[in-house]
């Protein structure tokens, strides 16, 4: 199919969606890009449909993840629906939302605490 205007690159990336191709969708956008750079719903579609973006970050060597896992394992039943603030193992905080965590043990991120609710 030959795109003479960037609505031809929409309808196509439209058709794969309702196809369930999203990826198809959104490798369609980009290559519209590419002819319409600045076409305000091209850039929406390949935003919208692109694949997520992960961020990783390096594992604290004196958290231990195994023991925060069995502690869930052990006391899921005791603290279902709540959510539970576990460092190594231990329980630091439990409440029925984040905002009691936080206000309980204060700044959580880049500590190494695992927060979490029960299911």
């Amino acid at each position: 199919m030959t795109h003479k205007i960037a609505e031809d690159f929409i309808k196509q990336a439209d058709l794969e969606i309702t196809r369930g191709n999203l990826h198809g969708a959104w490798e369609i956008a980009v290559e519209a890009l590419k002819h319409f750079p600045d076409h305000a719903e091209l850039q929406k579609y390949e935003y919208i449909l692109a694949p997520p973006k992960v961020k990783t970050v390096p594992r604290d060597p004196n958290q231990d993840v195994q023991a925060d896992i069995d502690w869930i394992k052990t006391h899921r039943a005791e603290y279902r629906g709540c959510w539970v603030a576990l460092k190594n193992g231990k329980l630091l905080a439990s409440g029925k939302d984040l905002d009691e965590i936080v206000e309980e043990i204060g700044e959580i991120k880049n500590t190494g605490i695992l927060v979490t609710v029960i299911y």
